[in-house]
């Protein structure tokens, strides 16, 4: 049997790539994006990777929330949302996600009655900081509705 072209197997005849794992996307480079950010915002102190999240299964209704990132502590892994990984999603955004995750490591992370206290007053004046805060931040209130039927 011969072998199906790239562009053929990406059209339902065979499942797209996983993305699990990997760094480097269809639209957006996240390595290259956290190589920046560190090089730029976080004077190279980041350590940690960074990968895309699982796909899963893709939903028929729309959900009500979705979580862009995450950061593991254990792991020192970041790991990115796949619906940022499209053409309309522009790269300040997709920064933005990244830039809030890796926060996670340089700002210290109290601890109440067992739970980490993650966004602290700390954390939400840094996150403030970065360049395209406010137009990233009305992007998402313009676009959630469209990343939420990823």
């Amino acid at each position: 049997m011969r072998e199906r072209s790239r562009a053929t197997r990406h059209h339902g005849f065979e499942k797209p790539p996983t993305r699990r794992g990997k760094s480097r996307g269809r639209w957006h480079d996240l390595g290259a994006i956290l190589g920046e950010l560190n090089e730029l915002l976080f004077e190279r102190r980041f350590e940690g990777r960074i990968c895309w999240g699982r796909e899963g299964n893709r939903r028929r209704r729309s959900r009500r929330t979705i979580r862009l990132g995450s950061y593991s502590f254990e792991e020192r892994l970041i790991r990115i949302h796949p619906a940022l990984d499209q053409a309309f999603v522009p790269k300040y955004f997709v920064e933005w996600v990244v830039y809030h995750e890796m926060l996670h490591q340089k700002v210290p992370t109290p601890t109440k009655n067992g739970r980490r206290l993650c966004h602290t007053r700390e954390f939400r004046s840094l996150e403030a900081c970065f360049p395209h805060h406010a137009t990233a931040k009305a992007w998402e209130d313009a676009n959630l509705q469209r990343l939420l039927t990823f």
